[in-house]
């Protein structure tokens, strides 16, 4: 481990904490009212993982306002966990929601939640994933003193097959455009993600939550680190993340596109040449991008890329110019457009 992180931990963490002590006993004193959050649950198959998630729920000491169930297409018996599920929340005194859609992905089925969801603070919670019994009391704390607070991120814990280790989470939101800062359970006001637009449902690898975390730093939003590791991450086969550590250059180019508003050029344009290698595995999860999603241009100019490596120019350019029609204010459709052409 470099010495400049392990720096930047100690200097970072332990003003945090002083300042949380500081926004505990606030909040305790003020007695306001704590504000109200939902939980929304994307799920798609192996429910397995189900179970421990919705009891991490259940032992909040401040219990959520509602919890929203997305079943994303899921072609298992997730239905009827998910049921399951909801009645074991609702004999805790938990409102929950269920929304069935056809499989569009985890970045459209947190979308979905956020929209059913009746809390004006949201905590997206993989199926797959668990929740400390004091994130929500704690995010309340701090919320309820510091009322402009738009965003709140813990530490986090990861756990696979082989082990199980502790991820510091940085402040230094800068780094965001490097790496993604932030675990997928961070706490947000829904104002926050109406005004950033939301998930974007383009990339193909689960990389949305970064994304989606680019957007909120760089739109000044107020955030806040909370210095406690309030929940785990579970890496297994069937998840995302998997996904994207086998094309994480591809995968990461495609962020580097996605958030071209805060980089340099020369960095955007270097970023096609990765794309353009993308596997068969990514070709065909954006091909039903396209399919589900004909109204967005990322999907679009990224095949484009790859049509015109393997030749297929005609395909190249309908793409490019398709691309560059849903968005022609953006400098980099255009460019795509011009050099395929």
């Amino acid at each position: 481990m470099k010495w400049t992180y392990i720096r930047d931990q100690l200097l970072i963490s332990g003003p945090s904490m002083l300042r949380y002590a500081y926004y505990r006993t606030v909040a305790s004193i003020k007695k306001n009212a704590s504000p109200k959050f939902s939980i929304v649950v994307p799920c798609y198959n192996n429910p397995q993982f189900l179970k421990n998630t919705v009891h991490s729920i259940a032992a909040q000491t401040l219990p959520p306002t509602s919890v929203v169930f997305v079943n994303d297409g899921s072609f298992s018996n997730t239905a009827e966990v998910i049921t399951h599920s909801s009645s074991f929340l609702k004999k805790n005194n938990i409102k929950t929601i269920t929304v069935n859609q056809k499989n569009k992905g985890v970045a459209a089925a947190r979308n979905t939640g956020i929209n059913e969801a009746e809390g004006e603070w949201i905590i997206p919670l993989d199926y797959d994933d668990t929740i400390a019994p004091r994130y929500i009391e704690r995010c309340s704390d701090i919320i309820r003193t510091r009322p402009n607070v738009q965003f709140i991120y813990p530490h986090s814990l990861k756990t696979n097959t082989k082990d199980t280790y502790w991820i510091p989470r940085s402040g230094l939101f800068h780094s965001i455009l490097e790496r993604c800062l932030y675990p997928a359970f961070s706490a947000f006001n829904k104002n926050l993600w109406l005004t950033v637009g939301g998930y974007d449902v383009s990339h193909p690898l689960g990389m949305d939550d970064w994304d989606f975390f680019i957007k909120i730093v760089m739109s000044q939003a107020q955030c806040c680190r909370l210095p406690f590791f309030m929940g785990t991450w579970r890496g297994h086969d069937m998840n995302e993340t998997h996904t994207a550590r086998r094309n994480w250059k591809c995968g990461r180019a495609m962020i580097v596109t996605l958030s071209y508003k805060w980089r340099n050029r020369d960095e955007t344009i270097a970023a096609l040449e990765a794309i353009t290698d993308m596997s068969g595995e990514v070709i065909k999860r954006l091909q039903q991008k396209v399919h589900l999603f004909p109204t967005h241009p990322y999907p679009y100019m990224w095949l484009a890329l790859v049509y015109k490596k393997q030749k297929k120019l005609d395909q190249a350019i309908q793409f490019a110019r398709k691309a560059k029609a849903l968005d022609p204010s953006n400098w980099l459709m255009a460019h795509v457009a011009k050099m395929i052409a």
